[in-house]
């Protein structure tokens, strides 16, 4: 029964997207050529005969981002950003299609206005279907029943998960082969008649409501495991199986070759259109950056000059995405034998090696302006964890856990462990900590988020010296 009213809402939805996309398209319209006006007249009926065309072409990204899939374990956070890439990515196909056919008779205005018309109206009415089905929820009403197997770490993950995403709708009835894990949750819907310390598992899909079994064990008992799997030969409610990955920190992603499934282990839920997109950030973003900072960048490099000897720059080797190696420039604020005696080292407080005008420029990470060459050249990104010298990787990378995670994306001139004041001669762990969290939960909005708080909190830093 919840899986034919899944499918209902599923097409109402479907159909609430629809009318959104084309009420945002036909308004567009008659806002550019109604109200301000100035354009060529006697188009209407033209864009009206488009308009079931960006429904179609808008609607199958829609469908690849899983908008019509349960959301019962995503946030609506996950849910607006997945519209907000659909959108993007219909209306660029849009444009690729008619800049051939008809490049004259499409208004840049027009489509500026539909980009902006259709974010607001589908999001507004999935916020207004996410309300409904959360309000429903909240009555006992929409319910995902579930029964766990097993009492792997996984699965104590999975139940902390499920308390956490409010709204998400799923009711545990039952936990089978729990070891004594169930009583350590407070699990309202779970009566201790539910929970067995069996691992036999005895379900009659035909006359118990059961919309899912979650099975689970840890390593050493997976004989439990593929016993317990032998249900699903007799059941049509479906199985789930949580995997136990150790030392994953990032997230996994399941590939299938030839029908063998695969666990990719730390594998970043970064798109090709989401790296496309960030990539597009950092050219338009380095760029601005460059022209209006051009003024104070001649400024800073005749500062340098004058103040001392040597050359302007100091490019020293950095290590990026997946340990590629390039050169990071800087304003230099050392003197040309900083390194020669001591080797590779990291600035201290009142460090003797810094030039008259380097320990203004790196207390206020003015000598970090050159980077947007590098962000702009491809070599960094506007946001991701600080690039580090190869040197100290090899020495970190045995020292602390995780420490080479950090280069599964590309580098950044600020970022997550930057914007809470974690650089300088502040906590290693720290700041690794927080640059796994950001490559984990890396999206779009995180990316403008610290850009946001970069520019809020300042570029001036007590641990910068």
């Amino acid at each position: 029964m919840l899986k034919k009213h899944e499918r209902t809402f599923s097409f109402m939805q479907q159909l609430a997207d629809a009318a959104a996309i084309a009420a945002a398209w036909l308004f567009s319209y008659y806002i550019r050529f109604e109200i301000i006006g100035g354009a060529q007249a006697g188009l209407g009926l033209f864009y009206l005969n488009l308009t079931p065309l960006i429904i179609l072409l808008t609607l199958p990204f829609y469908f690849r981002s899983g908008l019509y899939d349960s959301n019962r374990y995503y946030s609506w956070h996950r849910e607006i950003l997945s519209v907000m890439i659909s959108v993007s990515k219909g209306l660029f196909s849009f444009i690729i299609l008619f800049f051939f056919a008809a490049p004259s008779r499409l208004s840049r205005i027009t489509l500026m206005l539909y980009a902006i018309m259709a974010l607001i109206s589908t999001i507004s009415t999935r916020l207004v279907s996410m309300n409904i089905i959360k309000s429903l929820r909240s009555k006992g009403k929409n319910l995902r029943h579930i029964i766990l197997v097993g009492s792997s770490q996984s699965m104590m993950e999975y139940v902390e998960a499920i308390y956490h995403i409010k709204g998400a709708g799923l009711c545990i009835v039952g936990w089978v082969d729990s070891e004594g894990t169930a009583a350590k949750y407070k699990i309202p819907e779970l009566k201790m008649s539910d929970i067995s310390t069996s691992s036999e598992i005895t379900i009659d899909s035909d006359t118990t409501e059961v919309d899912a079994v979650i099975i689970s064990y840890p390593p050493d008992k997976q004989k439990k495991q593929q016993e317990a799997l032998k249900i699903s030969h007799k059941l049509l409610t479906p199985i789930f199986v949580l995997p136990y990955v150790a030392y994953t920190f990032i997230g996994n992603r399941i590939e299938d070759f030839e029908g063998i499934p695969m666990v990719k282990v730390n594998a970043p839920s970064m798109s090709i259109f989401d790296i496309l997109v960030k990539r597009l950030l950092d050219i338009g973003g380095s760029a601005v950056g460059l022209l209006l900072l051009s003024p104070l960048l001649l400024i800073i490099a005749i500062a340098v000059k004058v103040t001392s000897k040597g050359p302007v720059f100091y490019g020293q080797e950095r290590m990026s995405l997946d340990g590629e190696k390039f050169k990071m420039w800087k304003f230099r604020s050392m003197r040309i034998d900083a390194e020669e005696k001591s080797g590779a080292v990291w600035t201290v407080e009142n460090d003797d090696r810094r030039t008259p005008i380097g320990a203004f420029l790196r207390s206020t990470s003015l000598d970090e302006l050159p980077q947007l060459w590098n962000v702009f050249i491809g070599n960094m990104s506007l946001v991701g964890p600080r690039p580090e010298r190869p040197v100290f990787v090899e020495k970190f990378k045995d020292e602390i856990p995780a420490y080479m995670i950090r280069h599964k994306m590309k580098a950044g001139i600020t970022g997550w462990a930057q914007a809470n004041g974690w650089r300088g001669n502040t906590s290693l762990e720290k700041r690794i900590e927080f640059d796994i969290y950001y490559i984990k939960h890396w999206s779009l909005l995180f990316d403008f988020k610290i850009i946001f708080l970069t520019f809020l909190k300042g570029f001036v830093n007590k641990n910068a010296y």
